[in-house]
């Protein structure tokens, strides 16, 4: 069987990609530095067994999430903590820098005492964390992973994992998509705040989008495509910096952009023609149909639309084909495309040509990055157990109080129930395990994930509580409004805290 060339470089840019993930420079620094001044007060808590739980509490505000949302970036955000061990040296140099030089001088000094009791230069958090597995459907409110281990070496994890938001979003996103269109492509490099941030958000479009068959992607990251040629397929096509490069004060823009069209054609074979460099509706309209004309030899010359009114453009391209007896070409259509943008213009095709717009091509770029911020879904990462106390964060905010206790979580029907993991539940379980004593065991297959949003995207409405936990709920509820109260009354009458 011939050796792939390429498999040795493809694995070395896999390697480097997820570590470019981790700790920079394995520092201990990538955390808030309130996580070091509370463990520090409190050392004796600090290394208590601790549950914290990761929740989305908003659902993504676009037309057809209705409060779902698709788990994905396990690999790319456990990578931040758990993609190497940690080493000795890193951490007895932190300790030095923390406790005497960092402006604010504190250092949970026993907290990482005990990760150096171990042995060996290489050491690793003793942290598990239980999750949804990628591709699972969830509704906003739902815990989605939970973290157990020493609470304060927990609690440094929190700024790297409430990164899920990301993917989160993203794979959400690429399902509103594919119930928008069976066919897209994504053009968004250049959005990106740096090209690793790209390929999380493809390997989340993936497993959002791909859906039972896996069918590779669209993309135009040619990095991508040659990384995970089984997930991804480039796409690329003329672009107006080449049609530019013609045009001079000595002859038309129509002249220079028409000979850019047809030497791309005549050298490649196939294109989707930008012809908006002039305008979309009258001299690229004409330079186009003149290109696929003049090159009966390739039926594979189409055009690309991305500025102006896309609907109305699709439209008149295709009629003006039609008239010249020119066979249906593929029409791409970009221009801050949107599931609902593609709702639009498939809408307005059928309704002025009476087809259907199996031409029609959507290419999403800014889409892919509009709302993408923790923000948007409340990314929330919160401590929710002390030893085997359950614990419950209360906000002055309606809906952001926290599920107290080591959770798990089930599905029951169309219900998904979130439940104390010592509880026997009657149910499917749908937490596994993603890391056990700091090393990352989840390792499924990003097919096998996608195939997972497929099956589940509209399987749950609802979510409750297990007894137990809203056993706890309820007293912790009952506590707080005893005490506010209370408190109300003294304050009234002038009284000071007792």
């Amino acid at each position: 069987m011939p050796t792939d060339p390429f498999a040795a470089k493809r694995a070395e840019m896999r390697d480097e990609f997820f570590a470019k993930l981790f700790l920079l420079g394995g520092w201990l620094g990538s955390t808030d530095t309130y996580k070091r001044t509370m463990w520090a007060a409190v050392p004796d808590i600090a290394l208590q067994p601790a549950a914290y739980t990761l929740t989305f509490r908003k659902g993504l505000p676009e037309p057809g999430a209705n409060n779902r949302l698709v788990m994905a970036g396990h690999e790319a955000v456990l990578a931040q903590w758990f993609h190497r061990p940690l080493r000795r040296r890193d951490i007895l140099l932190a300790r030095d820098w923390y406790a005497r030089h960092s402006a604010t001088k504190a250092f949970p000094a026993e907290v990482w005492d005990a990760v150096l009791a171990q042995p060996g230069e290489e050491l690793r958090l003793p942290v598990d964390v239980w999750g949804l597995p990628g591709g699972q459907t969830f509704l906003a409110g739902v815990p989605c992973l939970t973290f157990e281990g020493p609470g304060a070496l927990i609690s440094y994890t929190e700024p790297a994992m409430c990164r899920y938001f990301a993917p989160v979003i993203q794979a959400t996103k690429a399902r509103l998509m594919r119930a928008a269109t069976p066919r897209d492509a994504e053009f968004g490099l250049r959005s990106a705040p740096v090209e690793v941030c790209n390929l999380i958000l493809l390997l989340a479009r993936f497993v959002g989008g791909a859906g039972d068959e896996g069918a590779p992607q669209l993309t135009s990251n040619d990095t991508a495509e040659f990384m995970w040629p089984e997930l991804f397929r480039s796409i690329g096509t003329i672009g107006h910096e080449m049609m530019c490069a013609a045009q001079s004060f000595d002859r038309t823009l129509a002249e220079a952009e028409f000979e850019m069209m047809d030497r791309f054609v005549s050298k490649m074979g196939a294109a989707s023609l930008l012809c908006d460099l002039v305008d979309a509706e009258t001299v690229g309209l004409e330079n186009a149909l003149r290109v696929i004309r003049s090159h009966p030899e390739t039926d594979r010359v189409g055009v690309r639309v991305d500025s102006g009114e896309i609907a109305g453009q699709c439209v008149l391209y295709f009629q003006k084909m039609k008239q010249l007896g020119i066979p249906p070409r593929v029409i791409v259509f970009e221009d801050e495309v949107t599931p609902e943008g593609v709702r639009r213009v498939y809408d307005t095709f059928r309704a002025q040509t009476g087809v259907e717009p199996t031409m029609l091509f959507p290419g999403a770029g800014g889409y892919w990055w509009k709302l993408v911020h923790r923000d948007t879904v409340s990314a929330a990462f919160k401590r929710t157990a002390t030893a085997d106390r359950p614990n419950v964060k209360f906000s002055n905010s309606p809906g952001k109080e926290t599920v107290p206790g080591y959770v798990r979580v089930y599905a029951r029907g169309d219900t998904l129930v979130v439940a104390d993991r010592s509880e026997s539940v009657d149910g499917e379980p749908l937490f596994v395990k993603l890391v056990d004593q700091g090393r990352v065991v989840y390792a499924e297959g990003f097919c096998e994930q996608a195939a997972r949003a497929e099956r589940t995207w509209g399987r749950y409405a609802r979510w409750e509580v297990s007894p137990l936990l809203r056993d706890h709920l309820d007293r912790f509820a009952a506590m707080r409004a005893a005490e506010v109260a209370a408190a109300r009354a003294r304050l009234a009458v002038g009284a000071g805290p007792t």
